[in-house]
């Protein structure tokens, strides 16, 4: 009798022992995951893309995942503040720490130049949000940014 007390208390010892690492670990992932990884989208990001300076602002920011995002994009020549306004603007999003497939859509030029298009970000981290921008005559343009879902 005295054996198998002995084996039920190691065998609890060790559950125990192996629950409580486990609740660690998980802890110690969560808290890695929130402070590296889940960086605030900035509200207004510019960023240069061949001869073209591309501005996004994503609202509401940071965008949910339960709703899509509303996603402005402003797409200028470098020495001008006239807005193109006959570029085709695709956008491609992934998930930067996994692979949840690539979302592609296509974004819609408003009469004032701004482009607009709707993402859905399904699952709270970061994303790449890749620009696509193609103008007759010249050469595709990319443009990446960085958005966190929320």
């Amino acid at each position: 009798m005295e054996k198998s007390t002995y084996h039920l208390r190691r065998n609890l010892f060790i559950v125990v022992l192996v629950v409580g690492f486990l609740l660690i670990i998980t802890a110690a992932a969560s808290i890695v995951d929130h402070a590296f990884t889940h960086q605030a989208t900035l509200q207004k990001q510019t960023v240069q893309a061949g001869p073209y300076q591309v501005t996004l602002q994503v609202a509401p920011n940071p965008p949910p995942v339960t709703q899509p995002a509303n996603l402005s994009l402003q797409v200028f020549p470098k020495n001008s503040q006239q807005p193109i306004k006959n570029a085709h603007v695709a956008i491609d999003s992934r998930m930067g720490t996994m692979d949840m497939g690539t979302a592609h859509v296509n974004a819609q030029v408003q009469p004032n130049g701004v482009y607009l298009a709707q993402a859905q970000f399904t699952m709270s981290g970061p994303w790449h949000v890749n620009v696509v921008i193609s103008v007759p005559g010249q050469q595709t343009q990319h443009a990446m940014f960085m958005v966190t879902a929320k």
